[in-house]
Formats: structure tokens, sequence, C-alpha cells
């Protein structure tokens, strides 16, 4: 009787000290919440929102903010972001690692720019994650990884798409790397279902995918655009890009290389790219009347001979080139692309 009253009495104290440690955990979120928001709007941010909430008691924290808005206009392109509700939920002993819900959508407004309309992006829904790297890490950079996943975007501007899903993810640095030979920021992105406004023969209205990966060698500094990048320029830094992909009706592309700035920082650089499908998008435009059969047949020869077959299977033929930006060389390969 003795020992159940010993665990008794020592569950009733381990209780009351994890609710004191989440209260205190609560607490520090709230604090840190409204510590962040001020140190942003002394930044120049515009940021708020109507309501907030810490519960989630006993195995969650749960951060609820009503309509809250977070934006800029000090640097171009000025933007404001606005979600009806937004949930951030993390476990009381991992406070670093955030799990960040807009189950009711989001609204992004891009501010317009000298030679473009505005922007307005539109999600039913957003999923996403915020992970903490760690000091002695150095691949993370002390930063954080950040993804995002959103589904059923309405894109309005100069034209309009709607992209039926879109996840995007980012290791954000922590501090500056000691050479552009080290990764600053990676991120990588893509598209699925993008409807077209207007279907484009023989490719069809939808693009199947879109995504890439890439790798920003080099701190970019603080500070004004065009002086941060030209500071990123002079010492060495380039953007990596290290894979693209296209899919659209019976087009396929892919493409890596390296990208930097020339002295009017514009971008320089070079790229490879293996393209597949290009047989069957002259057939079809034969087919809808756009080729004449004795052209179509002379772009085939010339396609030809940067072609290379592919496996037996596939019966199809793939080429492949090397970009060079403002430059366009072609050239074959032997090797057909796996």
């Amino acid at each position: 009787m003795r020992y159940k009253v010993l665990v008794v009495v020592a569950l009733a104290i381990a209780a009351a000290l994890y609710a004191g440690y989440w209260y205190s955990a609560a607490e520090l979120v709230r604090r840190g919440l409204l510590d962040w928001s001020a140190a942003r709007r002394s930044e120049g941010f515009t940021i708020g929102w109507d309501r907030t909430e810490v519960g989630g008691f006993p195995l969650a924290l749960c951060v609820t903010l009503e309509k809250p808005i977070f934006g800029q206009s000090r640097i171009e392109p000025g933007y404001e972001a606005r979600a009806p509700l937004l949930i951030g939920e993390a476990r009381p002993w991992a406070l670093g690692q955030w799990h960040i819900v807009a189950a009711q959508g989001a609204t992004l407004a891009v501010q317009p720019g000298p030679e473009r309309p505005a922007i307005d992006v539109a999600a039913a829904s957003l999923d996403g994650t915020v992970i903490p790297g760690q000091d002695g890490d150095a691949t993370m950079n002390a930063g954080a990884d950040l993804t995002l996943a959103a589904d059923r975007l309405a894109v309005s501007g100069q034209t309009s798409l709607a992209i039926a899903h879109a996840v995007a993810s980012a290791r954000i640095p922590g501090r500056a790397v000691a050479s552009h030979l080290q990764t600053w920021l990676s991120a990588s992105f893509a598209l699925d279902g993008v409807a077209l406004p207007v279907a484009v023969p023989p490719l069809g209205d939808t693009v199947e995918r879109i995504a890439t990966t890439l790798a920003i060698k080099g701190t970019i500094p603080p500070g004004a655009r065009r002086q941060a990048l030209a500071a990123w320029r002079d010492d060495g830094g380039t953007l990596e890009l290290e894979s693209f992909a296209l899919a659209w009706g019976k087009l396929a592309v892919d493409a890596k290389g390296t990208v930097a700035l020339d002295a009017a920082l514009q971008p320089v650089g070079a790229l490879t790219a293996t393209i597949g499908g290009y047989g069957e998008i002259v057939d079809a435009l034969v087919a809808a009347g756009n080729l004449k059969a004795g052209d179509a047949a002379m772009v085939k020869v010339a396609l030809g001979l940067l072609a290379k077959p592919a496996e037996r299977v596939e019966r199809r033929r793939c080429m492949r080139l090397r970009v060079v930006l403002n430059f366009l060389e072609v050239v074959s390969h032997s090797d057909p692309p796996h």
C-alpha cells in the first residue's frame, strides 16, 4: 500500500512539474512571437494579426493567429501576405521544430514593377515545416530548413495560371560562409499541373511538371540589391542550377549548369540541356497544319544530326544542347541520356 502511495505521489509531482514546464514554454513562445514581430516592425516590415492564442496542453504547443498579415514595401518588389487563420504546432520538448498550416488558404499580393503589373497569388491551403539547423553542422550553416506546400493555386497578373500543387523548400543561412566555394543558400521547387490560359499546339494547355534545384555559392550580403549583388559577384559568387526538369505534353527537358553575373549585373554562364520528344512535336505540328511536310522533314534531319537514339524500348530520340547565355552553342553527344 505504501508503495502505491509513493507511486501516486511521484506521478503527481511529475505531472505538476510537466504542467509548470508546459506553461513556461507557452509563455516563452508567446513572448518570443511578440519580440519577433516587434523586431520585424523596427526593420520596416508590416506584421500583425487580429487575435492570438496559445494552447495544446499537454502534448503540443499550438499558436493560432487570426487574420495574420506580413509584408514590406521598402525593397522592390513590395508584397503583402494574408491568411484567414494560421496555426503553428510544436512539441513542448522540441520548440524549434514547427508545423504550420493555413487550412483556409492564403493570399500574396506583389506590388507592380516598372515593366510589369501587380501579381496576385491565392492558395486554397498551405502546409509547411520549419526545422532549425545546428551550430555544429557546417552544411546547415546554423540556419533553418523550410518547406512549404500549397494546393490549388491561382496566379493572376499579366496572364493567369492555375497550379494544382506546388512545393518549395529552402535551407536558409544563419550566417555568412567562408568563401564562394561554399553553399550559402540552397532551394528547390516543383509545380505540378500548371494550367495555361490558352493551349499551345501541340503541347497542350497543361504543363505536367516543372521542377528545379539550385544552390547559391558565396554569401549575398545585406543592403541595397544592386550593391549586394555586385559584392557577391566580385567575391566569385555563382548560382548552381543543379537540376531542372520540364514535362509538357510530348516535350521533356532536363538541364543543369552554372550562372554568374557580369559587370552590368546581367546573367552569364553555361547550361547543358537534354531535350526529348522533339520528333513527336514536329509530327503534331504537321498534323495540325502548322508546318509543311517538306519543312518538317528538313527539321527532323537537322535535329537528327544532333541527336542519338535513346533506349530502343522508348523509341525516342533526344538531343543535348550546350547553352551559353547570350549565345547558343549546340553540341552532339555520343551517349544517349539515361
